[in-house]
């Protein structure tokens, strides 16, 4: 659970499997703008959202914002608005590339009255909050208030939905699946507030929403996730599971990879599994020594990338452990993105 010690790394949390909860299954329809909104027949949840801002100096900055929601039990049969078993989580971070610092805070309620949920176009923890301006879930405003800074942002979709998988189902391993679906390139446009200095910027970003009751099956260790944004307007998902190390794998299974190529017209295709290499290279030690990968090199959809970090140490260090930061892509197409590590 979200609170909980032993579930010390996002893949561990997200792992495994729960009975009491909804099983993802295939041939379900997703259907928006209902689906916007908190599952809490299914385990874990989340609303995600990444970019690479730029200041009116032309300083460089990553940010995230992330609302969890994790069900430690079926939902309560009750009309009492504060007995619900839902926990949320929000996590905030900003990297400074021009200081080479990584800053991150977050924030921890039960559901209940004010505290925190996501309905109604707004996805909230207190007085974090990404609130759409209508029925669509974009445009709309992130505004957070924290310790390391204070981020205004009107967040414009600039392309459309793209459903990930096989029409929003996405199958991890045999009976481990979530339903997910991302918008793969926002224009954003606001203010950022740090150390008493109010400055505006710009920037691209990419959100996702994702819901399940077991994403990772117990031989899988964590997962290493990219979003890209290509210079010539197209992008890049891709994802790969990994296997524990020294585990066998019971359904005999592949290393599960996934990748999808979005075009600049917003039509897409799903990358064949075999045609899509990721090769990781050098590492950077987090602070409980992880070995992330903070370089790597991709073959998928006719090209040769290069992905680096556009700085090592974007370690997320809170209630659970993953690496998640900017990354700068080169090679047969630039551009810049977000990665994902968990397990490490």
């Amino acid at each position: 659970m979200i609170g909980s010690a032993q579930a010390s790394d996002l893949g561990a949390l997200l792992g495994g499997g729960n009975d009491s909860f909804k099983k993802v299954l295939p041939g379900q329809t997703i259907k928006l703008p209902e689906d916007h909104a908190a599952h809490p027949d299914y385990r874990s949840e989340w609303w995600y959202l990444t970019g690479n801002l730029k200041d009116e100096q032309g300083r460089e900055y990553g940010m995230q914002w992330t609302l969890f929601r994790q069900g430690i039990e079926q939902e309560l049969r009750t009309s009492n608005p504060w007995l619900t078993p839902q926990l949320w989580l929000a996590q905030f971070a900003i990297t400074d590339l021009d200081r080479g610092s990584h800053q991150q805070d977050e924030r921890a309620s039960r559901q209940g009255p004010g505290l925190a949920g996501a309905s109604g176009g707004q996805y909230w923890l207190r007085e974090w909050r990404l609130a759409s301006q209508g029925a669509a879930l974009f445009p709309a405003t992130l505004k957070v208030q924290s310790k390391i800074g204070e981020l205004n942002l009107t967040v414009t979709a600039a392309k459309p939905l793209v459903l990930q998988g096989k029409a929003g189902y996405s199958e991890k391993s045999p009976g481990n699946a979530s339903f997910y679906y991302s918008y793969p390139r926002l224009t954003l446009r606001g203010t950022l507030t740090r150390d008493g200095e109010t400055r505006t910027v710009t920037g691209q970003g990419w959100f996702d929403h994702e819901w399940s009751s077991s994403v990772l099956a117990e031989w899988q260790s964590g997962w290493d996730w990219f979003s890209l944004q290509l210079a010539d307007g197209r992008e890049l998902m891709l994802f790969r599971l990994r296997t524990k190390a020294g585990r066998a794998n019971p359904e005999n299974q592949p290393e599960n990879r996934y990748g999808i190529l979005i075009e600049q017209d917003g039509s897409s295709r799903v990358l064949a599994p075999d045609a899509i290499r990721l090769t990781p290279g050098n590492t950077w030690r987090g602070p409980k020594g992880q070995a992330y990968p903070v370089e790597w090199q991709l073959n998928a959809a006719g090209m040769t990338l290069t992905i680096k970090a556009r700085q090592p140490n974007q370690a997320m260090t809170g209630r659970f452990d993953y690496w998640e930061g900017a990354v700068s892509v080169s090679g047969d197409a630039k551009g810049v993105g977000y990665l994902e590590m968990t397990g490490y």
